[in-house]
């Protein structure tokens, strides 16, 4: 999409102000390597669309749930968070029920993230949690189509204006890898990752989320902090880290090597 003079301006602007590097992602390989940038200019990675991940292991390909919604409308949206309503984290992940200790967490849990106080993600745009989560349901009405206005009310302005992170703000998130693969998960964004992905972008701006790891890796599950703690069996959160890794969503792997 063409820049106007003035937004490439506002950009250069911005840009000298924040002193943004920008590399170009092909690989699971190459996306690790850059876990690693220690330049004092922040890091933007284009990421190839189909490393993306939101939370439950849903790629940003047509059947993404925002994506599906851009592309069929409202009823799309009602009728996923009237399918997707998982009893707990087992349920969210189709993952089997064996009597392993940590079956039973909520499904907005992650085993490999630290936090003083484990709650729900909170409400957005002035509804409360109670109203629903974004990524599975229930979810109520006003709920459903706070969602919607949100993802069309993006689109309508991305078709527009073009999509200027360094003016509207970076999606952002972290690297999820185990032997075989690695993608990265979104944590703050997913609308307009989703967008993006709806109007047919093959690479999509990203950083790395301040505050969090910038790269989960498999090979480091105890120390995961449910799995220290005892909260979850170790190889129940490896389990769900694949999730992503190899998307039980679709099946979809991002393999950054051989596996041997």
């Amino acid at each position: 999409m063409i820049k106007s003079s003035m937004e490439k301006l506002a950009e250069s602007a911005a840009r000298r102000i924040r002193k943004v590097h920008t590399a170009q992602v092909g690989s699971g390989e190459e996306l690790i390597e850059l876990s690693h940038w220690a330049e004092k200019s922040e890091l933007r990675l284009m990421l190839p669309v189909e490393l993306l991940r939101m939370q439950g292991g849903y790629t940003y390909g047509p059947e993404h749930p925002f994506v599906r919604a851009l592309r069929l409308g409202q009823s799309s949206l009602v009728d996923f968070y009237i399918r997707v309503r998982p009893k707990n984290i087992c349920d969210f992940y189709n993952l089997k029920a064996t009597g392993r200790v940590g079956e039973s967490l909520p499904p907005w849990e992650i085993p490999w993230l630290g936090s003083a106080n484990r709650t729900p993600p909170p409400g957005e745009r002035g509804l409360s949690e109670d109203h629903g989560i974004s990524f599975y349901g229930p979810a109520t009405n006003a709920k459903i189509e706070l969602e919607m206005k949100r993802l069309t009310h993006l689109r309508k302005t991305i078709e527009k204006n073009g999509y200027h992170p360094n003016l509207h703000g970076d999606i952002s998130g972290y690297i999820v890898m185990d032997k075989i693969a690695a993608t990265f998960l979104v944590r703050g964004g997913k609308h307009r990752a989703a967008v993006l992905a709806s109007l047919g972008n093959s690479h999509i701006p990203v950083c790395f989320k301040k505050r969090f790891p910038r790269l989960v890796s498999s090979e480091n599950a105890d120390f995961w902090p449910l799995v220290k703690r005892g909260m979850i069996d170790r190889e129940l959160a490896i389990q769900i880290l694949r999730a992503y890794t190899r998307s039980h969503r679709n099946n979809q792997e991002a393999p950054y090597r051989s596996a041997n």
